[in-house]
């Protein structure tokens, strides 16, 4: 099964870019067969790229009035005529993907709700700590028998070794 995971927002608008810091961590991870992508925003261009994976897992900040610290939904590709292009949500790219390309990976948006987007490289506090809640999310979405102990780390090769053995 090929996984691709890809964190978005904008860096420079501290809470914003907690999907790039998402990607950072599963990163040192080193999570096999697993494909990680962080961007400004999703594009069209996405679509191509979504094609070619089973998975697609989309890590995104969310408004400060967001219920839950973090949210793990299920997408289905939902075609919307949007007037601009450049700014395109994960249904969306999954929608271009199977009208261009015929192709519909499972598609899943970790939302982290944000509390800080003012001008800034680093996220609060709250932040910090959803990202890492979403890092252990993805693993166990990624290797399901690794299960982790609250919040504690996948140890160093654990996660390679369950994953050899799907």
């Amino acid at each position: 099964m090929k996984i691709l995971v890809i964190g978005y927002g904008n860096q420079s608008r501290r809470d914003d870019g907690a999907g790039w810091l998402v990607i950072e961590r599963l990163a040192a991870l080193g999570l096999p067969d697993v494909e990680l992508q962080a961007a400004h925003q999703l594009e069209v261009d996405v679509a191509e790229t979504v094609s070619r994976f089973d998975v697609v897992m989309f890590v995104d900040a969310a408004v400060a009035d967001a219920p839950d610290a973090v949210t793990r939904t299920l997408v289905q590709p939902n075609p919307v005529c949007h007037a601009v292009s450049h700014n395109m949500a994960p249904a969306d790219v999954l929608a271009l993907c199977r009208t261009l390309y015929g192709k519909e990976p499972q598609g899943m948006l970790f939302s982290i709700r944000g509390h800080d987007f003012e001008f800034g490289m680093t996220v609060s506090p709250a932040v910090e700590a959803a990202v890492d809640e979403v890092v252990q999310m993805i693993v166990a979405e990624v290797c399901p028998n690794s299960a982790t102990q609250a919040g504690t780390p996948v140890p160093p090769g654990i996660c390679e070794t369950v994953c050899s053995l799907r």
